[in-house]
């Protein structure tokens, strides 16, 4: 692969992924207008959040067998459509139940983009598992660009022109990505598989992934570390602007540093992963995972009520997620090699099912303090740090079962 052609290639990739992201994080300093706007409740509001979760899961078992069947590109283009149409939606939207229609078609149509942008990682990179991680990290570092622009550029839009605007810019954005992919993007996926749609051959792949013991730990672990950051973008706008007194346009500013730690992150993997191994890198992200919330929930039990004090806490877990969830991924996907774009299709299925429970849990907790979601986060974190420990432990055991389940398939 030529110089350009690599540039262009992780460009569209990038655009293509940050797509989930903008449509997560661009309208969250608008949560308290739509729920001033529509005449809601923030409940009813914050859940808006965890129904483009949802559609985001819905179709993923789907679209990652189309690929193997059909290529990466025009299924990654269908999804663009669907997108595109749920985001129009959204900004005709005269009340919280379209709203919530409008969200749902959004996150099944840019539900497309995470599986097979990582698909087409792997197909890239799938006889390496260190370069794969260190690309996937390398993707995440430059396009974490998006959440760092996407709740400044959203709560400027916010601020001049209402929350309608959000949806509107959203969908151009999407229809011009998806030409640059028509025009630009090569097929990465040339051997087709023509039984990748049969229903038996799914259910024994996915059946298979459910019995290797590892597959749905690292499921967990990746869950938890992404669940924790929609749980904060559902209650930290009431919180910051309503109970605080921020504007939009500060919250987004504000969102913009929890980003940057973001970004760190992922730059720090992939300066761990030149000295260790995935292994010691989950361990070495997984202790801030728990520690941070239990640090907001000691200062929230205190009595304090600042933006430190629930923004420094929760860039520990930031920092954590960053490198769990690229670890995870590669772990958990590495026993399935011969049927890849189905497989990160069911991953992200039941990692996106693990973060719509927690991100629908945060929807109910209090806006008046920050103690929900520290207790939320400290829960969470600490059973992925346990699973993990039990998982080093008994990975000898382990092994052995599933090669005993190999056997027997």
């Amino acid at each position: 692969m030529s110089h350009d052609k690599n540039f262009t290639l992780r460009f569209l990739l990038i655009a293509a992924m940050a797509a989930g992201t903008m449509a997560s994080d661009m309208y969250i300093p608008s949560l308290p207008a739509i729920t001033l706007a529509l005449h809601a409740s923030p409940a009813a509001v914050k859940w808006t959040l965890s129904v483009y979760l949802l559609g985001f899961a819905s179709l993923q078992m789907l679209y990652g067998p189309l690929s193997d069947r059909f290529g990466r590109k025009p299924i990654l283009l269908l999804g663009f459509g669907i997108g595109i149409s749920g985001s129009f939606l959204c900004a005709l939207a005269p009340n919280i139940g379209m709203l919530w229609l409008g969200r749902l078609i959004q996150g099944m149509g840019v539900g497309a983009n995470a599986t097979l942008v990582r698909s087409i990682a792997q197909d890239l990179y799938h006889h390496d598992e260190e370069k794969l991680s260190r690309l996937l990290s390398s993707l995440a570092m430059i396009f974490s660009v998006a959440p760092m622009i996407a709740p400044v550029f959203g709560g400027y839009l916010q601020h001049y022109w209402g929350w309608h605007s959000v949806f509107i810019v959203f969908c151009v954005y999407l229809f011009s990505v998806g030409i640059l992919i028509f025009f630009y993007l090569p097929e990465t996926h040339s051997q087709l598989d023509h039984q990748a749609l049969q229903f038996r051959k799914m259910t024994q792949l996915y059946g298979r992934m459910l019995r290797t013991p590892s597959f749905p730990i690292f499921v967990v672990l990746s869950s938890v570390s992404l669940g924790g950051v929609l749980a904060y973008y559902a209650i930290s706008p009431f919180l910051y602007q309503v109970r605080l007194g921020l504007t939009a346009i500060e919250y987004g500013w504000l969102a913009l540093l929890t980003a940057i730690v973001l970004l760190f992150s992922r730059y720090l993997n992939i300066l761990l992963a030149r000295r260790w191994l995935i292994p010691t890198r989950m361990m070495i992200g997984l202790v801030p995972l728990w520690l941070g919330p239990l640090l907001m929930m000691v200062l929230a039990l205190l009595g304090y009520l600042s933006i430190p004090v629930i923004l420094l806490p929760y860039m520990l877990f930031i920092l954590a997620s960053g490198i769990v969830m690229p670890n995870a991924m590669v772990s958990a996907l590495s026993e399935f090699k011969e049927s890849r774009g189905s497989a990160a299709g069911f991953y992200s299925t039941l990692q996106l099912l693990g973060v719509f429970s927690i991100s629908a849990i945060a929807s109910h907790l209090s806006n008046q303090t920050q103690l929900g979601l520290a207790i939320l986060l400290f829960i969470t974190g600490a059973l992925a740090q346990g699973l993990y420990l039990f998982y080093r432990r008994h990975k000898p055991a382990l092994g052995e079962f599933i090669h005993v389940t190999k056997s027997s398939d």
